[in-house]
């Protein structure tokens, strides 16, 4: 069997209130040193100033302090309380002094998709959908003639999206904390769309594991003043491990993909996912044991960084 083709990825969090965003970062840094996937650029959807900064030294802890990272400017989702983000950002090596200092989201998003093979790269978002909806309603600039959705359509190959409860459920707080967003971006987003919903991630846990990687570790740092390096739920772990190997069904063992159809959005703001014959949605089924998905995601999580030049 040919090997995978290297998965293409820009990487959309909040990395804010909650310590699975790290965890998503150490899971897809550690995919991309064993070469299964290319980080093409980050984007940080909270509007907290530290938390770009936090990325940025999670980057660098990996070698990787290159990777741009992009934030909103504008209106957004206010900040929430923050455990880790600010000491991360105060106690690691990286040249991001706030997230006021890195590029518009937009504007990078645009520039590194406009030079990306067509139908090529894999969106994952793991936080709000303020970065993605504003994406959606630019316009033609020095990077590309294309609309926002003329630009996705010709160079994303699948959007993953860490959110919502499936098939149907509660408010869930990805999509929640800023709804316009979520509904502009869940109807108009012009590729196949799969979702990792909140149940999935709620049944593993993971990251107490962290205490066997150096104390020099952000991610593990970020852990132990977030909860004690205790384990936690993994909900933006699964959204990037699928993201990079998924969805040429490297996890068939580990998830099932839902039939076909749509995640329809009522007046009220419910949400419902209704199978239909020829929907771009779908959502992750389990399929194995969580102890087991755990352990792989723990794995990954905890595996040693491979370019350890600090880029500053």
């Amino acid at each position: 069997m040919a090997p995978r083709a290297q998965a293409r990825i820009i990487l959309d969090t909040d990395i804010d209130t909650d310590v699975d965003d790290l965890g998503a970062a150490a899971v897809l840094h550690a995919l991309a040193d064993r070469g299964e996937a290319a980080i093409l650029a980050m984007g940080v959807s909270s509007t907290n100033p530290m938390s770009a900064p936090c990325l940025a030294a999670v980057n660098t802890y990996y070698g990787r302090g290159d990777i741009a990272i992009g934030t909103l400017k504008g209106a957004g989702v206010p900040s929430g309380e923050s455990k880790h983000c600010q000491r991360i950002a105060e106690e690691f090596p990286h040249a991001l002094e706030s997230g006021e200092d890195a590029v518009d989201v937009v504007e990078l998003y645009r520039r590194v998709l406009a030079a990306q093979p067509d139908r090529s790269v894999v969106m994952v978002s793991v936080g709000f959908l303020t970065n993605l909806a504003n994406l959606l309603r630019s316009r033609a600039d020095a990077h590309s003639p294309l609309s926002g959705v003329d630009l996705v359509r010709l160079k994303v190959k699948a959007w993953v999206c860490m959110g919502g409860n499936m098939p149907s459920g509660p408010g869930e707080w990805n999509f929640d904390r800023d709804d316009p967003s979520t509904q502009l971006t869940i109807r108009t987003w012009p590729t196949p769309v799969v979702f990792s919903g909140f149940e999935l991630g709620a049944q593993i846990f993971t990251g107490a594991r962290l205490a066997e990687t150096p104390a020099g570790n952000p991610v593990r740092r970020g852990y132990e003043v977030f909860n004690g390096l205790k384990n936690r739920e993994s909900w933006d772990q699964t959204a990037v491990l699928y993201a990079v190997r998924g969805l040429d069904g490297g996890l068939d063992e580990v998830w099932a993909r839902s039939t076909r159809g749509e995640v329809r959005i009522s007046v009220e703001g419910a949400r419902e996912f209704v199978p239909t014959a020829d929907g771009a949605h779908a959502y992750l089924l389990p399929k194995m044991e969580v102890a087991a998905v755990a352990q792989m995601i723990d794995a990954l999580m905890v595996q040693p960084p491979r370019r350890r030049t600090m880029n500053r």
